[in-house]
């Protein structure tokens, strides 16, 4: 069953994709390349929409948007944005990956340019800018949070007093709420269910806050500090009214919430795994993730009561998502390995040299196509359908 990727979380906003008929015997030459492109620099990853490909790079002080044919490579359009580049103690660039949503695409900018572009061919819908009209406030490594459309608005971490997190009209770019006043962290919002109503989970600098989605009023609050205010790891949401939050950087963690009554009750807390960016995955009873905090490991631990279960060293500060209950682990030098997700031991199934940079950015499987992209902007599309 194929499926789009259209938000940097997957389609079900978990990080996963339900797909199956793709093939994971690749030979000794790899999965075969279908094309390969260069985008400029930064961590933006990708967002699927049928036929149509989306990341964004950075290059000569401009921020682009490109939107690629899934089958060819060809680039369908570009959209660039004036940005001065800014490297923030890393390769630097684009941190945030457009969104797609119908016939539009909602890309954040790191300088807090937001643009609603047209899917069909780029053109500008309309635009604004966080920190110019809504007061917002960048954190240490910029914006990274990718916009999150959800109904009719659109979701941002914000930053900065009133309108820490901030709902704005998706048809017009127009506020429609705003609340809070902590620093915004860097991961990517995500709509729940709380006692039947939708809202939606913005986690902070200091903090994973719950806002009602239809008014913004703040439900509750789960402090979660860690080193330099960098919670960059989306929290995922599970059946039962579970929640699983994670984060790096020193004090990193996972823990298992329930949010069943409407207010979050921890269930367990495991240290072993501390992510840095790339979230946890969840399959058949168990949580997954690469651990750049210890030593680059692959992790799994019990989702009943958080036991660490297993470890494999070698991925460094490296990315990680699941698909048809096989873990895809891009480590942060491009090794691609194909995993089962299994809590019985590290069990490989395929492994295959895709990238030869510094790969921070999150591999995407939508349609039987795998996407990958190293922090210099170098795409490799890797066509896995059977």
């Amino acid at each position: 069953m194929a499926k789009d990727w259209p938000y940097f979380t997957g389609p079900d906003f978990t990080g996963a994709s339900a797909e199956k008929d793709w093939q994971t015997d690749w030979g000794d030459d790899g999965p075969k390349v279908a094309w390969k492109a260069k985008v400029g620099t930064g961590a933006a990853s990708f967002t699927v929409s049928g036929n149509r490909v989306l990341t964004s790079g950075a290059d000569d002080d401009k921020e682009t948007v490109f939107c690629f044919d899934a089958d060819s490579g060809k680039v369908l359009w570009e959209r660039a944005f004036d940005c001065e580049f800014d490297k923030r103690m890393f390769d630097g660039g684009t941190a945030a990956t457009p969104t797609i949503d119908g016939d539009h695409v909602y890309n954040l900018s790191y300088d807090g340019q937001l643009h609603c572009l047209s899917l069909a061919d780029g053109k500008v819908v309309w635009k604004t800018h966080l920190i110019e009209k809504f007061g917002g406030k960048l954190s240490r490594w910029k914006y990274a949070s990718s916009p999150l459309v959800i109904g009719d608005l659109v979701i941002l971490d914000n930053g900065g007093k009133g309108n820490s997190t901030l709902a704005l009209n998706k048809k017009s770019g127009k506020k429609v709420w705003g609340n809070g006043d902590e620093n915004a962290g860097y991961a990517t919002p995500t709509p729940i269910m709380l006692k039947g109503k939708p809202a939606v989970l913005v986690f902070k600098g200091t903090a994973l806050v719950a806002h009602d989605l239809k008014s913004g009023k703040r439900l509750w609050e789960v402090p979660w500090k860690t080193s330099y205010e960098v919670n960059a790891s989306s929290p995922v949401p599970l059946p039962n009214d579970q929640l699983i939050v994670s984060s790096g950087y020193n004090t990193g963690r996972v823990a298992l919430f329930d949010l069943g009554s409407g207010k979050p009750k921890k269930l367990w807390e495991n240290e072993d795994i501390k992510t840095k960016m790339s979230s946890c995955v969840v399959h058949n009873g168990h949580v997954f993730a690469v651990c750049g905090d210890t030593k680059g490991q692959l992790i799994c631990v019990s989702l009943k009561d958080g036991e660490t279960k297993w470890t494999q060293r070698g991925f460094g500060m490296g990315t990680l998502t699941l698909a048809g209950g096989r873990l895809l682990a891009l480590s942060d030098k491009g090794n691609l390995v194909v995993a089962e997700a299994s809590g019985a031991g590290y069990q490989p199934i395929s492994e295959a040299q895709l990238l030869s940079k510094r790969c921070w950015v999150k591999p995407v499987l939508s349609n039987g196509r795998l996407f990958v992209k190293d922090n210099e902007g170098n795409v490799v599309c890797a066509d896995l359908r059977s």
